[in-house]
């Protein structure tokens, strides 16, 4: 053999080498961008949505300086009843004025109907400065 027919040899071997080395990325790349995508699709979270609202009675636990849940939609109608779960005292006021509750303790609860739609902003005012607030959104049905 001479030297340009070993050089075309290694040119052309060369030239298969890197078109089979450069397929291989392209080939693998659609499973790589396919996994994220599932990825994503499942990690999508659903709480960064408005809560759904909710109908009949609905309970909001007070913990020792927290309401469980402390954001809450439900619909026009519903009673929503608030149960001191803790081993501290509260209270319950709105901020508007619509509902008001003196000290309960452990075990005891305050229920109130909502019959309008609207934001009501509530707080322990025993406990406002540890961030006892929440928040009842009522929509029309």
């Amino acid at each position: 053999m001479t030297w340009s027919v070993v050089r075309r040899c290694a040119l052309v071997c060369c030239a298969v080498l890197t078109i089979s080395c450069s397929a291989a990325p392209t080939q693998n790349a659609p499973t790589a961008s396919t996994a994220p995508a599932a990825a994503t699709a499942t990690s999508t979270p659903t709480s960064t949505a408005s809560p759904a609202p909710t109908t009949a009675v609905t309970l909001i636990e007070m913990g020792d300086n927290f309401f469980d849940p402390a954001q809450l939609t439900v619909k026009v109608g519903t009673t929503v009843t608030w149960k001191v779960v803790g081993q501290s005292t509260h209270d319950l006021a709105a901020r508007d004025g619509s509902f008001i509750d003196r000290t309960m303790s452990f075990g005891q609860t305050f229920s109130f109907t909502f019959t309008k739609a609207g934001t009501y902003a509530y707080v322990c005012m025993q406990h406002e400065g540890d961030g006892m607030t929440g928040a009842v959104t009522v929509v029309d049905q």
